[in-house]
């Protein structure tokens, strides 16, 4: 019997600059964050469990204003604080979603239309991503732009915050089994169940937003057109071509994700200062719980900074019903997120992941 014959493409090193150069960039990419600043950062963190933190959303402070100085002064102190905490994550979501938004241009995502197994297959990328609620969002605006889907999206912005391995290692440690695993056997309930079953839903009552072809946008950053044929084009010309596509897609995702950071940091900055949270933390009451639920959903925290807050509520022997509702809600979801799928994806959506989450910290809240 002879050899078989396998065809082999004869296609030249030509042909293959554009996947190259993208990967390259993501290899790049990766290196840089989770090296140089990500799984260090996440390490030190796992190291403090149970420390005091200087507030419910930054780690560490560059402003320090006195207990004296004046609500305006302290609201902006932490603004900027918070800025600086955000400020390395949030510039890796935005060039992660444009380099998303650039490969979907040319290589439309084709993964089936299972919502349940592209919520898990988003919620696999996402895990070891290490990016909080916050920062996954240009990413997942990346997703939903290149007309990739919500599924995949959400699994990615759901997973990243929480099921990182070194954030499930920390909340394991720092908290009793009980509480960990609700609050994981819930976060497999909204990768597995709810999100992909709030996806079929809206889309059983009308195209959403990204699936529907309105032609090219303002910018043109959301065409799918590709190239006649890539053997054809010099290594420059691709690149060039690349690095002009790449470099609108971060413009488009830079513009929104300025404003909404600078909006995010001064709304978290006021209720750190105006609310009063030793008196409101100070007993559990069905109205207490709710209005703290809406407040820590709302905040919007770097990652493993909801363990680190918790850890330090558990310490200060606060209500185990209010450490839990932190662990539940404080890093899964914020206003960022939901800013972002009322605008691009469905309002309808935005709120009722928003009211879910909500209604999840009151309960858990109240039954620990």
């Amino acid at each position: 019997m002879g050899a078989l014959s396998v065809p082999v493409p004869n296609r030249r090193l030509e042909c293959y600059y554009r996947p190259l150069i993208l990967a390259g960039w993501a290899v790049a990419l990766f290196f840089a964050f989770w090296f140089g600043s990500r799984y260090p950062q996440l390490m030190s963190k796992a190291r403090h469990v149970g420390e005091s933190v200087p507030s419910m959303t930054y780690s560490h402070e560059i402003l320090s204003a006195a207990p004296s100085a004046a609500a305006w002064e302290k609201i902006l102190f932490g603004a900027v604080n918070w800025l600086d905490a955000m400020k390395i994550g949030m510039a890796f979501g935005v060039l992660l979603g444009a380099l998303l938004h650039t490969v979907l241009k040319y290589y439309p995502l084709k993964i089936g239309r299972n919502l349940y197994v592209n919520s898990v297959k988003g919620a696999l990328v996402g895990a070891p991503m290490g990016v909080c609620a916050n920062c996954a969002v240009p990413a997942a605006c990346g997703v939903t732009r290149g007309h990739g889907r919500v599924e995949v999206a959400l699994g990615f912005l759901f997973s990243s915050p929480n099921f990182n391995p070194v954030v499930v290692m920390m909340t394991f440690m720092a908290f009793p089994l009980t509480m960990s695993v609700a609050k994981y056997a819930i976060l497999f309930l909204v990768i597995l169940v709810l999100v992909p079953g709030l996806i079929s839903w809206l889309e059983r009552r009308g195209p959403m937003k990204p699936f529907t072809a309105t032609g090219e946008d303002e910018h043109g950053s959301c065409e799918l057109t590709l190239a006649a044929d890539d053997c054809m084009e010099t290594f420059w010309v691709v690149f060039k071509n690349l690095a002009r596509d790449y470099g609108r897609h971060v413009w488009m995702l830079v513009k929104p994700t300025i404003t909404l950071m600078v909006f995010a940091s001064v709304l978290s900055s006021a209720i750190l200062t105006l609310v009063p949270w030793p008196s409101l933390l100070s007993q559990v009451t069905p109205m207490r719980a709710a209005l703290v639920s809406l407040m820590s959903v709302v905040m919007p925290v770097p990652i493993a900074l909801d363990v680190l807050f918790a850890a330090q509520l558990q310490a200060q022997r606060v209500a185990s019903g209010y450490v839990m509702l932190f662990i539940m809600t404080l890093g899964t979801f914020s206003i960022i997120p939901a800013v972002y799928l009322w605008r691009e994806v469905s309002k309808k959506l935005a709120a009722t992941l928003f009211a879910f989450f909500f209604v999840v910290g009151w309960i858990t809240a109240l039954l620990f």
